[in-house]
C-alpha cells in the first residue's frame, strides 16, 4: 500500500483532533545504527527509523527535521534543548521519560562463538558476555554475567569470532546486520539465545510538543503499529542487503 493511500485511511482519524498552531519542523533523533538508520554513499539518511519518522510526519501533519547520532548523545540531546523527540530501542526510564507510543517490539537475543547452544539465561552466569556501552537493554542479562561493553557490535561480534568472548547480547536485527556486514554468516555463529525484549518508541522532550502535537504523533504511531510498518520495513532493508 503507497503512503498516499495509508494518508487517506488516517485522514478522517487526524482530522477530529485539535488543529495546530504553528507549522515549524520539530527536531527528531534517531540512533544511528543500522539497519535502524545511517548514511549511504550519497551521505543521505536512510534505514528503519528514518523511513518511519518521514511516514510519521505524513501521517501525523508535523514537519521533521530528521538527525541520526550515536544512542548515549541522542539522550543528550532530548534531556537537553537539541532535540524534541527521539526514536529509539527502549530506551532506560532513568534516561527519559515514558515513551508516547511503541512502534514495534524486537528480540534481544545473546550467541555464543560457533556451535555453542545456551538453553537459559543461567547458563551464561560466569561467562563473558559483550553488549553495547550504555545499552539500555542490560537489565535483560543476569548480573551473574562479566559484562564487557563494546562501542559497536562489529566489535563485540570480531571479538567473539576470536574466542576473546563466550557471546554478544543485542537486539536481533541489529546483530543479524552487523554479522553480514562483517562478510560472516549467522552460522559463523552459535543459536541465538532469546534473553528478553525490546521495543522501538517514540520518546518527546518537555519543551515544544504541545498537547496537540503529542496526540497526532500518537495516533500516527498508532496507524503504523495497526499496518505492521516496522517488520515490513526491516524485511525490505534485509531483501536489500542479502
Amino acid at each position: 500500500m503507497s503512503l498516499s493511500r495509508r494518508q487517506l485511511l488516517c485522514t478522517p482519524l487526524l482530522a477530529a483532533l485539535p488543529a495546530l498552531a504553528s507549522a515549524t519542523p520539530l527536531r527528531m533523533v534517531v540512533v544511528d545504527l543500522m539497519p535502524w538508520a545511517g548514511r549511504n554513499a550519497d551521505g543521505q539518511l536512510e534505514g528503519v527509523s528514518v523511513d518511519l519518522a518521514s511516514q510519521l510526519s505524513s501521517l501525523s501533519g508535523l514537519p521533521l527535521v530528521i538527525d541520526a547520532v550515536p544512542y548515549a548523545r541522542a539522550i543528550a540531546m532530548l534531556r537537553g534543548d537539541g532535540a524534541d523527540l527521539m526514536l529509539a530501542i527502549a530506551a532506560s526510564p532513568a534516561h527519559t521519560q515514558p515513551p508516547l507510543a511503541t512502534l514495534g517490539t524486537e528480540d534481544v537475543i545473546v550467541v555464543g562463538r560457533r556451535g555453542t547452544h545456551f538453553s537459559s539465561a543461567d547458563q551464561l552466569c560466569g561467562h563473558r558476555v559483550a553488549l553495547l556501552r550504555r545499552a539500555s537493554f542490560a537489565d535483560s542479562l543476569h548480573a551473574c554475567i562479566a559484562r564487557y561493553e563494546t562501542n559497536s557490535y562489529e566489535q563485540g561480534l570480531r571479538m567473539l569470532h576470536q574466542g576473546r568472548l563466550d557471546g554478544v547480547a543485542g537486539v536481533r536485527t541489529s546483530m543479524d546486520y552487523a554479522i553480514h556486514h562483517l562478510g560472516y554468516q549467522p552460522s559463523d555463529y552459535g543459536v541465538p539465545l532469546v534473553v528478553g525484549k525490546a521495543n522501538l518508541s517514540l520518546y518527546l522532550a518537555d519543551q515544544n510538543v504541545t498537547p496537540a502535537m503529542a496526540a497526532r504523533l500518537q495516533q500516527a504511531c498508532l496507524q503504523l503499529q495497526r499496518k505492521k510498518q516496522m517488520p515490513a520495513l526491516l524485511a525490505q532493508y534485509r531483501q536489500i542487503r542479502n
